[in-house]
């Protein structure tokens, strides 16, 4: 056996049309964290009615409306993931740790003199961190329904062997990058599996369509070590405009820009293949970076109709995002008789739309005077509206949005929070729950979360801690080996933000 390596070691670029985006691909995108500055964590998020924050604004425009002076503001975060992965019956956990600049904002109040209905416009900036993906999981378990010869045998079944042998030493970049250009993902995956040694066709010939397992070829129940490690962040600048009618009403308008980075690696031993078998441990990496730009807009409102009752409501339109993936494959295997590995150097490039669900949110606060508040939210949103852009009908993209349809749901998220002030000082806790979105499986997140502030008279110090249960499963992959893995993410969250008046 020979190790095969590039002959040219660079990274050739190319476009085409998709590879195995998936519904697990949208909602990473379409699912809401609790994120924002530390006074909006520490009380749930439940600020739809209440403004008077940076993150609120980030829920209803109208928020900006309700703060007395110009600010600014900024946060930081420090997260502490442990992801427990349960593959096959096995639990494993992994612990994570990260920092980031979580939220900056600027707030200009500009009064009105003159006397008229209008008094007050409000110009708003707002950048935040609407999720995070830096978290790592490791799926270990004993599957004996499938192994990776069936990832690889889906895509090849079908494929005439023509396409995925080598021709006169031509180098393997070249044929991998050839393969891409010409037929698409699926191929590639063919040629991995084939050059990699995993699968054989069943007759060397030119037109033969069908393949064999070569790794376990009796079938055995295999050993799996699959871990994966997530980083980037979605992140949200939103431009407002508000402005406070009369003493009663305010109204707002956000224009936001999102930009995304995903990064996922994920890498899958094999082994335990039984004495039938040449192979002794098969390696398969793929390493993804998405980047994404979008835009979405919102409207909102809050509502006094006295002194101590606030009315919010809001709407958040889908955001429309454009999305950059590139992917490079690796494959290993490792037999008693030597070993092989497969490593293109190749970055595939797609180029891709989405867009996330929309959603309303309405909000009810109750004002104790001086001494403190309580606030509720509930925010609703259909999730079988997220899909992908069909663009010139591509056939992966169609299945994913009617699978969408048939597997989520709409889901309500509830929201409350109270604070309570002794003198200069505020106390506060909130609570949220978001019911699952998936109609199958459990989607859902929920958590508790605790702070307190100081204002000094010119500027505000304030802290946060939240308890944080992500649930969700997803596959090892897309197709072939397409067990599940349940997720839970127990998250520990600390903010620390700053406030001071202009």
């Amino acid at each position: 056996m020979k190790k095969y390596i590039p002959y040219v070691l660079m990274v050739f670029l190319y476009t085409i049309a998709s590879h195995a985006q998936s519904m697990d691909d949208i909602l990473r995108y379409s699912r809401t964290e609790l994120k924002g500055s530390a006074r909006y964590v520490s009380m749930g998020g439940a600020f739809n009615a209440l403004g008077g924050d940076f993150s609120a604004i980030n829920d209803n425009p109208a928020a900006a409306a309700v703060f007395l002076n110009s600010e600014i503001g900024v946060t930081l975060n420090s997260l502490d993931n442990k992801v427990n992965a349960n593959y096959m019956g096995s639990n494993n956990s992994v612990d994570s740790r990260s920092m980031d600049f979580d939220q900056f904002g600027m707030v200009f109040v500009l009064n009105e003199t003159s006397g008229g209905d209008f008094t007050k416009l409000t110009l708003a900036y707002n950048y935040q961190n609407t999720q995070l993906f830096n978290a790592k999981f490791n799926a270990i378990g004993t599957n004996s329904n499938r192994s990776l010869d069936d990832y690889f045998l889906f895509f090849a079944n079908g494929v005439p062997f023509s396409q995925i042998k080598t021709y006169d030493d031509e180098p393997l970049s070249q044929s991998y990058k050839y393969l891409g250009e010409n037929f698409g993902y699926g191929s590639q995956q063919a040629f991995l599996g084939y050059q990699g040694y995993v699968i054989s066709p069943e007759r060397y010939e030119d037109n033969n369509t069908q393949y064999f397992s070569n790794s376990n070829t009796q079938g055995q129940a295999v050993d799996h070590d699959f871990f994966v490690t997530h980083s980037g962040k979605n992140s949200k600048h939103s431009f407002a405009l508000a402005t406070q009618y009369r003493q009663n009403l305010y109204l707002g308008f956000n224009f936001n820009s999102h930009n995304s980075r995903f990064s996922r690696i994920d890498n899958l031993v094999e082994g335990n293949y039984g004495s039938g078998s040449n192979f002794r441990r098969t390696e398969f990496e793929n390493d993804l970076l998405t980047i994404g730009e979008g835009y979405s807009f919102q409207l909102g409102a809050i509502y006094k109709p006295n002194n101590d009752i606030r009315v919010g409501l809001s709407y958040q339109s889908p955001v429309w995002y454009k999305m950059i993936d590139e992917l490079r494959q690796f494959i290993s295997s490792v037999k008693y008789s030597g070993e092989d590995s497969v490593d293109p150097q190749v970055t595939n490039i797609y180029e891709y739309n989405l867009s996330t669900p929309s959603r309303f949110s309405g909000g009810l606060a109750y004002i104790f005077g001086t001494k403190g508040l309580i606030s509720f939210q509930y925010d609703q949103v259909n999730y079988q509206n997220a899909s992908f852009d069909i663009g010139n009908g591509d056939d992966n993209f169609i299945y994913q949005n009617k699978r969408m349809e048939q597997n989520l749901k709409s889901a309500g998220t509830l929201r409350f929070g109270g604070e309570y002030r002794i003198d200069r000082l505020s106390l506060r806790a909130g609570y949220f729950n978001q019911k699952s979105i998936n109609k199958t499986a459990l989607d859902l997140s929920k958590g508790t979360t605790f702070g307190l502030g100081y204002d000094f008279g010119g500027s505000v110090l304030n802290f946060s801690l939240s308890n944080i249960e992500y649930q969700h499963s997803e596959l090892i992959y897309q197709d072939g080996l397409n067990d599940s893995i349940q997720l839970n993410k127990d998250q520990i969250q600390f903010l620390v933000s700053y406030s001071f008046k202009l």
